[in-house]
């Protein structure tokens, strides 16, 4: 109490796009700070039914704002305390927690359509930054790039597990496994048509 801070320059617009918000994900550790937020939204903008329902949520976005090398948050919704985060993702990547909800300041939304750099058959073993239950290749696909540092994945089709990559291939390379399909975020899947180094 008594005290009054500001930036010099600073963004006070509307928070009006929460599309990046993921429900029911925590983004774990690398936190700046975190603290208590309350919904200052005025009662008529409450009422007008614009996303009123994220309305701590959006003061812990202006938060984030006004903070140097924020870009992400975490929202726990029993106490409304404000987590910012200094890693996309958080430390490592999303983790389902109930009462959580999570964002980064920029996300990609776009429809996950492009899988060609999915190897079927084959483990891009160790390397995980994390791994949790998800519906599908595309459903990993998003989590990774939630993920500050991921660059590939791996699902395992017996229990539909996805684990998040930091190094391309894994640790050491591709390993044919059953029932396991992974991709590199980037790939190159141009004809080999230059074996020139071969010796």
């Amino acid at each position: 109490a008594g005290h009054n801070s500001m930036n010099m320059q600073c963004d006070n617009s509307e928070v009006d796009n929460l599309d990046c918000i993921r429900e029911g994900f925590n983004f774990p550790s690398a936190d700046l700070r975190n603290l208590i937020v309350a919904d200052n939204s005025e009662p008529d903008l409450r009422s007008s039914g614009i996303n009123a329902e994220y309305g701590d949520e959006r003061e812990c976005v202006k938060h984030c704002r006004d903070t140097q090398d924020c870009v992400g948050l975490t929202f726990r919704e029993s106490d409304s305390r404000c987590y910012l985060k200094s890693k996309r993702g958080g430390y490592n990547g999303p983790y389902p927690t109930a009462g959580h909800n999570s964002m980064n300041m920029q996300c990609d939304n776009s429809e996950v359509d492009n899988l060609d750099c999915i190897r079927e058959g084959f483990n891009f073993p160790s390397a995980d930054l994390r791994n949790l239950i998800v519906a599908d290749e595309r459903e990993c696909v998003k989590h990774c790039r939630d993920t500050q540092d991921c660059v590939g994945l791996t699902f395992r089709e017996s229990d539909s597990r996805c684990y998040l990559k930091s190094k391309r291939g894994g640790y050491n390379g591709p390993y044919p496994t059953a029932g396991h399909n992974s991709m590199n975020m980037q790939c190159d899947n141009s004809e080999v048509d230059n074996l020139d180094c071969i010796r």
